[in-house]
């Protein structure tokens, strides 16, 4: 069995929230409480990240893919639905071109399907020789609030506080391969568009992280689409309410 740390709640249909890049599972801890009202919640760190072991220096999406998928399989939810944050979103997108899922539902949270454009791989280099030189602390100390909508900064300082405490844990080299495996992957607007169960995206109007106008585009490519008003890249802090209105309907809109 794959050695990932989670944690789960609920019962009913199963739903994986997939952390992002730098993010732990204690981030959905507050935010998963209604959802486990009419689903079981499961709650993974990524391999590298948190409390799960890394599975190599380097790595791809899909290789990480296949590990969270081998993970699902061994504790029987193979056909839960997939719900990622950000680089989340990028694994869910590959889990669900594999063979092994039998998914039935995937959600991009502030994540796309697109790839890396040039500029966001100079800047993915450009981290990576941050981070070097620097370190993690000085690196998650100094981007991670920029996350945030400015004015969303004050109201959500306990927030980011707790996000920079697990994220200045995580090790350099897991960041380092994780900026390099999100600067290489792929395109994935064709799996999302020929995907054959339901879709969600939630995108936030001011993210910084994932431009609106990218979001937007994708918008005819899923079944329910929420773009948030006064949000920057973390939605489930900035709009909780919003965010998990959007996934509980979207959870009971599909079939029994």
């Amino acid at each position: 069995m794959p050695d990932i740390s989670y944690w789960k709640e609920g019962s009913g249909k199963a739903l994986v929230l997939l952390p992002g890049f730098c993010e732990t599972k204690e981030m959905w801890k507050n935010f998963a409480e209604p959802l486990s009202e009419i689903c079981e919640v499961w709650c993974p760190d990524l391999p590298g990240f948190g409390d799960s072991p890394a599975v190599s220096d380097q790595f791809t999406i899909k290789e990480i893919g296949l590990v969270l998928a081998d993970w699902m399989l061994a504790n029987n939810i193979g056909d839960a639905v997939l719900i990622g944050h950000s680089l989340g979103g990028y694994l869910a997108l590959e889990m669900a071109c594999l063979n092994k899922l039998d998914l039935s539902g995937m959600g991009l949270f502030h994540s796309t399907a697109y790839p890396d454009s040039d500029e966001k791989k100079l800047n993915r280099v450009k981290t990576i020789e941050f981070i070097n030189k620097h370190g993690v602390s000085t690196f998650i100390q100094s981007s991670l609030p920029l996350l945030f909508r400015k004015e969303n900064r004050e109201s959500c300082g306990e927030a980011i506080a707790s996000l920079i405490h697990y994220a200045s844990q995580l090790p350099m080299t897991s960041i380092l391969a994780y900026l390099q495996a999100m600067r290489n992957r792929k395109d994935h607007m064709k799996t999302l568009s020929e995907f054959q169960k339901p879709t969600l995206m939630i995108c936030g109007n001011e993210d910084t992280a994932v431009p609106i106008i990218d979001s937007l585009s994708h918008k005819q490519a899923v079944d329910q689409f929420y773009q948030l008003t006064n949000c920057g890249h973390m939605g489930m802090y900035e709009q909780t309410q919003k965010t998990q209105k959007a996934i509980l309907t979207f959870m009971e809109s599909l079939p029994n």
